[in-house]
């Protein structure tokens, strides 16, 4: 069953279908999110029961708000939830022409790409990251993959409901386990997942082994390696709380220094302002702030807990499956150690070292990632 929900390919605004087309807006304003018509198809009205979806017509011919032809998507549809600009435009909207789709789940309507035709691929994205961050890859294997890059909750462009950075990962690793039960039931999914997307997803793929095809990790971590210490920059947001909501949250300088210190060579105009866009007021950073603060660094933080038991599946689940590790080697927070660890747990693992990358690797060198990915995945 194809579950996929058409938006208008702006996602800045979420003004709903009533208002102007793309062509009567006024000049400078942003694009509105299209709110979609049609019949629902065969199936649909009980996922979007379960997902507490309302009830009502489908995605099935709906306009562009931003012009180019209709792209008929039966869905389970959410309209746009937002009504005050998410994200700020700029010259990154060029490098993210997507359009974007939004899923209901129990938390909050969650905004992804859907991009392509073929087998589904995961891109699964850390903090303080978004789906942007895998642009380039969407833009390279949607010619035969089905490419599917949501936002968490609280994060890029999805909706930032209420206590959103008190959220998990348990709560996040439910939240994929929704998305991906929702847009790609039936098919084996690939996952290429980074930083905290890594522990989500793999938090789904322990407990359904016969649903992954493959997976790719980006400088991410299971669990903590023997004699890894914290380095300094992220204690000073995690363990001081107060300290690290203020400088997190309230000043934004988590997803800022992160813009700075986490890639080797400079970020593009472009790159910095994509990455930034949607944490540009106070209140869209709580679960930037949030997931600093469920860093599991003290033994009896309640998220060792949920890496603990997806770390004891992990070898029986997944150590059979293709895996691919690609490592920017100049982290600072995912440092080797932590792709030696995996090293050790998946001996015929396929391995690319990138000694001229920080944690934002897909930055500092796509190319090579991209053709890493393609031989690792020929379609």
């Amino acid at each position: 069953m194809d579950t996929r929900t058409q938006t208008g390919r702006g996602p800045l605004t979420g003004e709903p279908a009533s208002r102007p087309s793309a062509d009567a807006r006024p000049e400078g304003s942003p694009p509105a999110c299209a709110r979609p018509e049609g019949s629902p198809p065969e199936g649909a009205t009980e996922a979007r029961k379960s997902l507490g979806a309302p009830e009502g017509p489908s995605a099935r011919n709906a306009q562009p708000s931003c012009g180019g032809a209709p792209e008929p998507r039966p869905a389970v549809e959410a309209p746009c939830p937002v009504r005050v600009p998410l994200a700020r435009e700029g010259p990154w909207r060029l490098e993210y022409p997507f359009r974007s789709r939004y899923l209901r789940l129990p938390g909050g309507a969650m905004h992804y790409v859907d991009e392509g035709e073929g087998p589904p691929l995961a891109l699964v994205h850390g903090n303080p990251t978004w789906s942007f961050m895998f642009r380039k890859v969407i833009r390279a294997f949607r010619r035969r993959f089905r490419c599917l890059a949501p936002d968490h909750l609280g994060m890029g462009l999805s909706e930032r409901p209420k206590g959103a950075g008190s959220l998990d990962l348990a709560s996040r690793t439910a939240d994929f386990t929704a998305f991906l039960d929702a847009v790609a039931p039936d098919r084996p999914v690939r996952l290429l997942a980074h930083d905290w997307g890594g522990p989500i997803a793999l938090g789904w793929a322990v407990r359904n082994p016969s649903r992954v095809a493959s997976f790719a990790l980006m400088n991410t971590g299971l669990r903590i390696p023997e004699g890894y210490r914290l380095p300094w920059r992220l204690a000073l947001f995690q363990r001081f709380s107060a300290l690290g909501g203020l400088l997190a949250r309230d000043l934004g300088l988590f997803a800022a220094g992160l813009a700075r210190t986490g890639t080797v060579r400079p970020l593009s105009p472009a790159a910095e302002a994509g990455l930034l866009a949607p944490y540009w007021r106070r209140e869209f950073r709580d679960s930037v702030a949030g997931f600093v603060r469920d860093i599991p660094w003290k033994p009896g933080h309640p998220t060792r807990r949920h890496l603990a038991e997806t770390d004891a599946l992990f070898d029986q689940a997944l150590s059979g499956k293709p895996v691919l590790l690609i490592w920017g080697m100049r982290d600072f927070v995912f440092s080797q150690a932590f792709l030696h660890d995996f090293k050790r747990r998946l001996p015929k693992a396929r391995v690319l070292a990138l000694p001229r990358s920080g944690h934002y690797l897909l930055e500092d060198e796509p190319d090579r990632i991209l053709r890493s990915l393609e031989r690792f995945w020929p379609g």
